[in-house]
């Protein structure tokens, strides 16, 4: 009796797979395909996307960095006035009738310590840069339109700050200028000074101008640090990036000063375009 024979039936679907190798081979390449151009777009965009937040992050630490700049100009102000006005405390005490007892060449030194007042000013290329990618920062969502506010606060202020005292400053100048313009032969410049009311004036306010440099600093600092909490920065970290951007960079060069390049005295033989004129006035003056 013959055993009967078991033959195995592959399905229809696989059997026509395995004989359409055609068919699966275009299929193979075009799911490889897609993948490749997943991988390769979704790669370009993860990285360029990446790029993005770190350009964002450096812009942010730079007007952060600019802000921290301005509150150490004035706090070195403030340090500049506090030690004017012990200065001008002790001027003011100073009798007014007997001022020309005092020598000049010991009112010297003090007297311009108190007058060599500075202006106030800070780098704007900072405050420009971001001007002009505030569409950037707005494509951030509320984050990047609350750090645009509060930046555009901090940037208004460091402004109003700077005009306020280089205004001041430059009244200060004025008085001292048309005090001085009108002193007579032999005149004492400290008797002079000390004895006018307008001038005492400005001297009685360092003490206010200094605490409200004091204040200044302070307030945009406050300001800066709703910036810092926005990305969540520390401010160590800003900083040192600061101290970063401050630092001199020292590479072993001489900087270049203008005494450098002084001109020797011309000669005589280099005024040949003005020789004419040379012996002309030479003929009137020497008879040659």
């Amino acid at each position: 009796m013959k055993t009967p024979r078991v033959r195995f039936r592959m399905p229809r679907t696989a059997r026509l797979w395995a004989q359409g190798s055609t068919w699966r081979e275009l299929i193979l390449t075009i799911v490889a395909t897609t993948i490749s151009i997943i991988l390769t777009f979704g790669t370009a965009y993860w990285l360029e996307r990446q790029q993005r937040i770190e350009d964002r992050m450096m812009s942010a630490k730079m007007v952060m960095s600019n802000i921290e700049s301005f509150s150490r100009e004035l706090d070195n102000l403030s340090h500049e006035m506090a030690s004017r006005d012990s200065i001008a405390t002790w001027m003011l005490s100073l009798p007014v009738n007997s001022l020309d007892d005092i020598p000049v060449s010991e009112m010297v030194d003090p007297l311009n310590k108190l007058v060599a007042l500075d202006f106030l000013s800070h780098d704007k290329t900072t405050e420009n840069i971001f001007g002009n990618s505030i569409e950037t920062w707005k494509n951030m969502g509320y984050d990047g339109v609350q750090f645009i506010d509060n930046v555009g606060k901090c940037f208004a202020e460091m402004n109003d700050i700077e005009k306020y005292w280089n205004d001041w400053v430059t009244e200060c100048e004025s008085v001292i200028n048309d005090v001085i313009s009108n002193m007579q032969p032999g005149e004492h410049t400290h008797t002079k000074l000390l004895s006018n009311n307008a001038f005492r004036q400005k001297l009685e306010s360092y003490h206010v101008r200094q605490n409200w440099l004091e204040y200044a600093s302070a307030h945009c600092r406050y300001l800066n640090d709703k910036n810092m909490a926005l990305f969540k920065l520390d401010k160590q970290e800003i900083k040192d990036f600061t101290d970063m951007r401050t630092k001199d960079i020292q590479f072993g060069e001489k900087e270049p000063e203008v005494s450098d390049f002084r001109k020797p005295q011309i000669r005589k033989d280099s005024l040949y375009t003005l020789r004419p004129v040379q012996q002309h006035i030479d003929s009137i003056l020497h008879g040659k």
